[in-house]
């Protein structure tokens, strides 16, 4: 059993519930800041090597086969490719950090949500109650915007400019996650 499996949903669901208060409060505090940051994010190439190399090592750990690694996961029918899959971690890194920096950070973000994803998705699989459903309600839209990103990353950089011009919106978007993850620390403290 992988230790994602084991995770319990109150302190997950509360956890990610928080994360989303405090990004929002950051987003609705400090609007102008966000906004420009939003507008030049897909244009800086050392964070997305930064970003890409946290990717990177986050799969290492799920790779890396050690007694001490709780992270560790199980490949199956895979596990001869461990090794071989191991080594290109770095190399892969290399070559995109290096080779492929235009648009890096929108492909790194994409990645890292990707990975993200799946420790409050693992946390609410198959358990009671039902309210649990708002952790994947908050994260499918979430994935396919992050597939997106890492496939076509010019995308994010078009979004984000689109988006940089509606103050108004990126407010809604930000009060709807406030409360959002106001609704899962509820049920995290209440139900689950």
């Amino acid at each position: 059993m992988h230790i994602y499996e084991t995770l319990s949903l109150a302190p997950t669901g509360f956890v990610m519930g928080m994360v989303l208060m405090l990004m929002s409060l950051y987003v609705l505090l400090c609007p102008e800041k966000f906004r420009r940051q939003l507008g030049s994010a897909h244009s800086k190439s050392s964070a997305g090597t930064v970003l890409l190399g946290i990717d990177f090592l986050w799969v290492a750990l799920l790779l890396f086969k050690a007694d001490w690694n709780a992270l560790c996961m199980p490949l199956f029918e895979f596990e001869n490719f461990r090794g071989i899959l191991l080594l290109l971690c770095p190399v892969i890194w290399f070559i995109m950090s290096s080779m492929a920096k235009e648009q890096l950070f929108a492909r790194a973000l994409g990645f890292f949500l990707l990975l993200l994803a799946i420790v409050p998705m693992s946390a609410a699989f198959m358990k009671d109650p039902a309210s649990r459903i708002l952790i994947p309600l908050w994260w499918y839209p979430v994935l396919t915007v992050a597939m997106f990103w890492v496939g076509k990353p010019y995308l994010f950089r078009d979004w984000a400019a689109w988006l940089v011009q509606r103050p108004a919106l990126i407010s809604g978007i930000a009060v709807f996650n406030f409360v959002y993850g106001l609704a899962i620390c509820t049920c995290a403290g209440l139900f689950w």
